[in-house]
């Protein structure tokens, strides 16, 4: 079964509904950053769907929880490439880690375009008043 992080943009118009506006899988580094940071919300069953509400301040907890993982993924990488020594089984593993540290860099700078989201929300002169997710 498939779940989805998906972030909502809400408009000021009174009685407005959250609209979607990205999706990502579970399978996506940006998926599991925000929601083992921030433990989103659940969308719900019934009627009225479950939101978090985002704000600067816990996009700056994801955001740094993913620096933080690059950080540790190239620090890693450095000592790994120190004794490696021709071990087939640790390059092979250098490279997944290379791989996967690019793939948390491309996610990363996806999470500072929300936080760009979730602060142009507070501006007046915006047609939105704020960012949401949930999990499906």
């Amino acid at each position: 079964m498939s779940s989805y992080l998906t972030f909502y943009i809400v408009p000021k118009a009174e009685g407005s509904k959250p609209l979607a506006l990205v999706s990502y899988t579970r399978s996506s580094a940006i998926y599991r950053c925000f929601n083992e940071t921030l433990n989103v919300a659940y969308i719900g069953i019934g009627d009225e769907p479950q939101y978090t509400e985002l704000t600067v301040n816990k996009v700056n907890e994801v955001i740094e929880d993913m620096k933080n993982e690059i950080d540790g993924n190239k620090k890693r990488i450095a000592e790994y490439e120190k004794h490696a020594a021709g071990n087939t089984d640790i390059i092979e593993y250098i490279i997944e880690l290379k791989e996967d540290t690019e793939i948390l860099e491309y996610f990363l700078h996806k999470a500072e375009f929300i936080k760009d989201l979730v602060v142009e929300a507070s501006n007046s002169w915006n047609e939105y008043n704020k960012i949401l997710c949930n999990v499906d």
